[in-house]
């Protein structure tokens, strides 16, 4: 008997990304990237045939969005979740890297059809009981009304509960929150309904500035999540799983850095891929930081096929 290939669904905002920008020679790199959608190619191409990635979102009915679904179906994603809301456009954010491969963004998604992915006559939160992992980030909950928020929240708190896995990565944006308290209770209700918690130590440093490691694993173990990988940068992630935190790994820096955009995006995929695949919690994160040192080693968000 042919095994079901496991189903994993990634929820956020595709944007159009412009990068590479040289007016002097009138040059302008287009493509089409977001962190969790960043987080499902990424995924999908790890994970080949054992799994089915979909993305769920909204997008217009415009040129630009055709071509979004376009370079994910080529992606082998499954596209048959986003909402087409006639009149809406996606999102756009320009790159500009520095000599240090450290990169500053510029956006314009104020109207973003993402916005409305939970609107009526959109996508109803409980297509997420179809899938046996759903990854979302806090930007996912950030660019929702808070209404529409709520709702995603307590689905994924009704799938944890009935024993699906929820992976979440705050990917704290302060300029997309009305407030930091927001955020903090935003994520607090999240980390009840999340069983993978993914989380970047310079995030959480923003919300929580006098926590260290020790109290960040106890603050979110008494939220029931099942194991953290806390990202770290090139000093590699800080682990925690079945009751305690592991020892740290010997973690090697990326021999180059061009560009580290989408980082944290590949270790997620690499982490889940590993997870789903049958990898310890200690493989795993190898595998999410050797993704990683990848992805930083190229310009974009993400790497070109051989």
């Amino acid at each position: 008997m042919t095994q079901t290939p496991t189903r994993i669904a990634c929820l956020g905002e595709p944007m159009i990304e412009l990068s590479g920008m040289s007016p002097r020679e009138m040059r302008l790199n287009f493509g089409v990237a977001g962190d969790t959608l960043n987080t499902a190619i990424y995924l999908q191409r790890a994970l080949g045939g054992d799994a089915q990635v979909a993305y769920l979102t909204a997008l217009g009915d415009d040129a630009f969005s055709d071509h979004m679904i376009a370079v994910m179906e080529g992606e082998g994603l499954d596209t048959s979740g986003i909402a087409r809301l006639p009149g809406r456009l996606p999102g756009i954010y320009a790159i500009a890297v520095d000599n240090r491969g450290e990169r500053t963004f510029s956006y314009w998604r104020s109207e973003s059809a993402a916005r409305s992915m939970f609107a009526a006559g959109a996508l109803d939160p409980e297509v997420l009981g179809r899938f046996d992992t759903v990854f979302l980030s806090g930007i996912s909950l950030a660019i929702l009304p808070p209404e529409h928020r709520m709702k995603l929240i307590a689905q994924c708190s009704w799938l944890k509960a009935s024993g699906k896995t929820i992976a979440f990565d705050t990917n704290y944006r302060p300029r997309l929150w009305e407030s930091e308290d927001a955020a903090r209770s935003a994520f607090s209700m999240m980390w009840d309904a999340t069983t993978i918690a993914l989380p970047s130590r310079d995030d959480e440093a923003r919300l929580y500035p006098t926590e260290d490691v020790p109290d960040l694993f106890e603050r979110l173990a008494r939220k029931g999540v099942r194991e953290i990988a806390l990202k770290d940068g090139a000093a590699g992630p800080h682990l925690w799983a079945e009751g305690q935190a592991l020892p740290r790994g010997d973690f090697q820096p990326a021999p180059t850095v061009v560009d580290t955009t989408a980082a944290g995006d590949g270790f997620n995929a690499g982490y889940l891929a590993a997870r789903i695949g049958g990898s310890d919690v200690a493989a795993a994160a190898a595998a999410g930081h050797a993704l990683a040192s990848r992805i930083i080693g190229v310009r974009g968000a993400i790497i070109p096929r051989d």
